[in-house]
């Protein structure tokens, strides 16, 4: 029997959130993947929360239990649609798992608590519901990304392309953790995966004495380079391992850039990568940073792809 592969998808209403949901009826086997839709609910919309700590009349009452009542059923129907498109994808309702928690601890921490429950991964929309068009990543997403660190939480972008995926490789051992996301999550028929390395442009301050020579400059990027491209073999080795086609592994190495992040998404927008894989740290940064500076560069540059961060 195949694996079955758990994954959460965090709803709540907004155009963002159904984005997460119609990507991962694509991007995944429905064959074999259970899903559970998650959506945690206050009792009351904000405007009517803060007449918790007054005395309120019973026409107050009243309507808060109607307001409560509209909310339960807007809810009921928005998890239903999100069902609706999964089973048009193939996805068994039986599959599929609906959630409406009560908030308790809030928004972000009810759905961390939820997501330590043996998920393989948990995808988010960029924005919440109450989140303008303008903000690229919203402040719930963030508190995930920041409290989530036992499994990939998905960024999912402005309905991203499913079908091909791009990790963004610096031979780290983070770095490998992506390519072991993709060899467990990410196998299907046709889907090309590109193993993207960027070299950064070797630069001196203005002013600044060259520590190298031009000779040795070269030799180092030599070394550097044939050291990458033994790694990128290893991990092009575990993928093929895991199920993907020898000929769709694409292995791209980009020299003399000044941007790895910048790098990274413009080459996944111009040859068509709808998701970027990246490691929370790598090489170059402290580990005690919850997320490397190049994986939130890629995340805020790469807006309307769904970024994995692994």
């Amino acid at each position: 029997m195949a694996e079955t592969h758990k994954i959460l998808i965090a709803v709540d209403g907004s155009e963002s959130s159904m984005d997460a949901v119609e990507y991962v009826s694509s991007f995944h086997d429905p064959l074999k993947t259970a899903i559970t839709l998650i959506h945690v609910m206050a009792d009351l919309p904000e405007a009517l929360e803060d007449l918790k700590h007054f005395e309120t009349t019973g026409a107050l009452d009243i309507a808060s239990d109607q307001c409560h009542s509209r909310m339960t059923e807007n809810v009921e129907r928005m998890m239903i649609s999100a069902e609706k498109r999964l089973t048009e994808s193939g996805y068994d309702q039986k599959a599929i798992e609906i959630k409406i928690l009560k908030r308790s601890a809030g928004v972000a921490k009810d759905i961390i608590s939820e997501s330590e429950k043996g998920y393989d991964a948990i995808f988010i929309g960029r924005r919440g519901a109450g989140n303008p068009k303008d903000i690229i990543v919203g402040a719930t997403a963030y508190r995930m990304m920041s409290g989530i660190q036992h499994l990939p939480v998905v960024v999912v972008g402005d309905k991203p392309d499913p079908k091909h995926v791009l990790i963004g490789f610096d031979g780290s051992e983070n770095a490998f953790k992506a390519v072991d996301c993709a060899c467990s999550l990410m196998p299907k028929h046709g889907r090309k995966v590109m193993l993207c390395h960027v070299a950064q442009r070797m630069t001196s301050l203005p002013g600044e004495k060259k520590v190298l020579s031009d000779d040795q400059e070269k030799a180092l990027a030599a070394q550097s380079r044939q050291q990458i491209r033994e790694r990128m073999q290893e991990a092009a080795n575990r993928l093929m391992a895991a199920g993907f086609d020898p000929d769709l592994i694409v292995q791209e190495l980009l020299e003399g850039k000044v941007s790895r992040a910048v790098a990274i998404a413009k080459t996944a927008e111009i040859e068509g990568y709808g998701t970027i894989v990246t490691g929370r740290r790598g090489l170059s940064v402290i580990k005690d940073f919850l997320m490397g500076r190049v994986s939130m560069k890629v995340l805020h540059r790469a807006h309307e792809m769904a970024v994995w961060i692994v």
